[in-house]
């Protein structure tokens, strides 16, 4: 399982669900520490932007289990709500 923190654009999210199973952040809201916390409990990967704060706290809910890591980013056009 893969937990997506943020929605990404459509066209990486279409690829994402076809190759792994997902679990979507579909309110894109930024995620909370405990939300974090409890989003990491039953996954493989997970899937953060570089708004997420994980800290020490965070991370030590992988404990030695930690793996695949993957962060993306990406800017939206002013005004036009598309990357």
């Amino acid at each position: 399982m893969a937990i997506v923190t943020r929605k990404p654009p459509d066209p990486i999210e279409t690829r994402m669900m076809k190759l792994f199973a997902c679990r979507l952040n579909r309110g894109d809201k930024p995620l909370g520490k405990s939300e974090l916390i409890a989003a990491i409990g039953d996954l493989d990967v997970l899937v953060p932007t570089v708004d997420d704060r994980i800290d020490g706290a965070v991370l030590a809910v992988y404990g030695l289990a930690l793996g695949p890591f993957a962060e993306f980013g990406f800017m939206r056009r002013a005004g036009s709500g598309r990357p």
